[in-house]
């Protein structure tokens, strides 16, 4: 059996596979762009104050220049230059002069969504409709509604779609956003090596085909633990049991009296069970496809129709991988979505409503307050940090490596994993500056006879695989991965990314901080919104 095993492991496909290292080529000797002419201009300068000064004034203090820049320019500091580390602080307290590192909800907007005046569904099935067209068929998008975010994400606006979705436009990227709440048929962890493989393989296929949809500018794929009531949890198993029983299957007090009775017990005890809620976002570029837009009727009523049909194709593509789409996000469970990010603890009592109130009223959405720390942000009694996965697995990795990061334990915690894609030609001709870079940091190595380290050599390995899946026919995707702790105060918070850094050792993950930058990176990893900066 073991042996059955291992060859079925040898001859699988996956073996082999493995990620990309932290690009270190840079244009020249690993130094990026930046690095460079800074060096450059210090190189200048020296020149001149030798010219000028003469010897040895001008020859010590050329020297003593050329010390200093590269004691500041040449070091990297977790994958970040000194350089770029400085430019980071010096944005961070130019915004904290201009009072930009806090945000409180202007009066007059509701702290809470007791009595929303616009009820709606949260989420419609595939298939299902609303009416928001006009006689001639052309949708109505309506006046729209902000989330009240903070920062540029102030101007998100969501329109209701006429299958009832949400379909948000972000004015200033000129970018449509449509989130679907995704369903898994069964657990990874539970299926066979051979399912496994099945599963990944038509999962790959599937975000390929997603990629190559015209207009698609990013995909947003995220697993948040939240909590939810324990008699939502019971309204979920009764509605489970009705359906086994409608099809003549036998559930609940039927298998087993005893352990029946007791979850009912264990549920009527409860205050807050934590779930996974799963869901996809995919962003479409309006530049990318206004010819397609103007076909359809042009302006956001053709940018929406045009969602329309992305939504429609998503619907077919995902089922070969064992996911489906559950339901499309509307206004009101998208606005759930941000409210309970912000506020973990308004997931419960958001969970509890029904009917038509379900979800939240997106002027509610936003955080009450905001305070951007370097490490953390602070938003309503609660503390967040987002890391970044900085390195994935450099052995080969397993199928599943993120379920660790994904069941890390029962707190508030996002993992988000963002594709971007990139044009084949383009992604080709990167490449090839790539390649370029890393001739001539070689033979600059071997002008100063300087030896090749094994980082380096694998580089080339990198880059070289890239070219050959692109030219192969493979989507040129980048990836990202973050992730977003969530704590009452900072012991609860340090504790839980401790608990996050140990299984990112299980994962074969290394974790960054996003330093000085924490609002963006939280709405980029705990929003359904795909706003990423890659």
């Amino acid at each position: 059996m073991a042996h059955q095993i291992l060859e079925q492991q040898v001859d699988s496909p996956w073996d082999g596979a493995r990620f990309a290292r932290e690009r270190t080529t840079g244009v020249l000797l690993g130094l990026s762009w930046s690095q460079v002419i800074t060096l450059g201009v210090a190189l200048g300068l020296m020149l001149l104050l030798v010219f000028t000064g003469g010897f040895p004034r001008g020859f010590c203090t050329a020297l003593v220049l050329g010390a200093v820049a590269a004691g500041i320019v040449v070091p990297t500091v977790m994958g970040r230059p000194l350089i770029g580390w400085a430019g980071l602080w010096l944005r961070y307290l130019v915004r904290g002069a201009r009072n930009q590192l806090t945000f409180v909800r202007r009066d007059g907007t509701h702290d809470h969504d007791e009595a929303p005046t616009d009820p709606s569904s949260p989420v419609l099935a595939p298939g299902e409709t609303s009416t928001s067209r006009d006689e001639a068929g052309r949708i109505k998008p309506g006046a729209g509604a902000r989330f009240r975010l903070p920062g540029e994400a102030n101007e998100l606006r969501v329109y209701t779609l006429p299958s009832g979705a949400g379909f948000v436009y972000d004015p200033r990227r000129g970018e449509g956003i449509v989130c679907a709440k995704i369903n898994t048929s069964k657990a990874f962890a539970l299926e066979s090596f051979d399912a496994q493989e099945d599963r990944t393989a038509n999962w790959r296929e599937a975000i390929s085909a997603i990629a190559r949809m015209p207009g698609v500018a990013r995909v947003q794929h995220a697993d948040q633990t939240t909590l939810i009531s324990g008699s939502k949890v019971m309204e979920f198993y009764n509605a489970k049991g009705a359906e086994a029983a409608n099809e003549g299957r036998p559930s609940g007090e039927a298998v087993n009296p005893f352990l029946h009775a007791a979850f009912v017990e264990l549920m009527a005890e409860a205050q807050d069970m934590p779930v996974h809620e799963t869901w996809m976002t995919v962003v479409l570029s309006r530049d990318k496809v206004a010819k397609r837009i103007k076909s359809l009727g042009g302006g956001l009523p053709g940018f929406m129709n045009l969602a329309l049909s992305v939504m429609t194709t998503i619907e077919g593509t995902l089922p070969a991988s064992g996911t489906t789409v559950q339901a499309w996000h509307s206004p009101r469970s998208l606005a759930a979505l941000v409210r309970s990010a912000f506020d973990p603890q308004a997931s419960v009592v958001i969970s509890e409503r029904s009917g038509d109130w379900v979800g939240v009223a997106p002027g509610s959405a936003g955080p009450v307050a905001m305070e951007v720390f370097t490490d953390h942000v602070r938003t309503d009694g609660y503390l967040h940090r987002t890391y970044k996965v900085s390195e994935f697995p450099q052995s080969q990795a397993r199928l599943g490596f993120l379920e660790p990061l994904i069941f890390v334990g029962d707190f508030r915690h996002t993992v988000s994993v963002v594709w971007v894609p990139r044009d084949a030609r383009g992604a080709l001709n990167h490449i090839q500056r790539r390649k370029a870079d890393w001739r001539t940091t070689t033979r600059l190595l071997d002008k100063l006879d300087r030896p090749h380290t094994l980082e380096h050599d694998r580089e080339l390995e990198d880059i070289t695989r890239e070219e050959t899946e692109l030219v192969d026919g493979h989507a040129r995707l980048d990836m990202a991965v973050l992730v977003t702790v969530t704590g009452a105060d900072e012991m609860e918070l340090e504790a839980n990314c401790s608990d996050v850094l140990s299984r990112a050792v299980n994962a074969n993950c290394e974790l960054r901080v996003v330093y000085l930058e924490q609002d963006s990176a939280m709405l980029a990893a705990a929003l359904p919104f795909g706003m990423v900066e890659m």
